[in-house]
């Protein structure tokens, strides 16, 4: 998964709705760094590694946090959030990466987790302004769940 297919989900969300996307993928590592969400603007996200798609959420003007932290903390009281699914799935999880990354999967926890999803996943994500009725937001997170296929969405788990 690449900036190429992150374009090629935006040009078709754009062919369908008219909505200009502002697309980005940002590789693991030093790249790996979440934009804010800007007043009047809403997005969805992907996290990605290798060829496995494993979350992909949606965030509104009334959601910031969920744009730009709740994915990377390990909190109890956010519901859905890639922490938790790692956690819940670990075994699943693991098997998405080489053998040499398991003795770390299975060591992450609370103090590790934002830092090991960055330095080992890519983020995908696509903006457009806030239409007021959330419609545009759904269809773009349902087109970008169509092409990634996310582990821990639906009833991959």
């Amino acid at each position: 998964m690449n900036q190429a297919l992150a374009d090629r989900i935006a040009e078709e969300f754009k062919g369908i709705t008219g909505i200009e996307v502002f697309q980005e993928f940002m590789d693991s590592g030093p790249t790996h760094n979440p934009t804010s969400l800007q007043t009047g603007m809403c997005g969805v996200y992907a996290f990605v590694a290798g060829e496995h798609c494993f979350k992909v959420g949606k965030a509104g003007p009334k959601s910031k946090a969920r744009w730009n932290s709740h994915h990377y903390n390990l909190d109890e009281t956010t519901p859905s959030t890639l922490p938790k699914s790692i956690f819940k799935y670990k075994g699943r999880f693991k098997r998405c990466f080489p053998e040499g990354k398991h003795r770390e999967i299975d060591e992450l926890n609370k103090e590790n987790i934002q830092q090991w999803i960055k330095e080992n996943m890519s983020r995908m994500e696509f903006l457009i302004e806030d239409q007021g009725d959330g419609f545009a937001l759904n269809l773009l997170e349902a087109l970008v769940q169509f092409h990634l296929k996310p582990l821990f969405e639906g009833r991959h788990v």
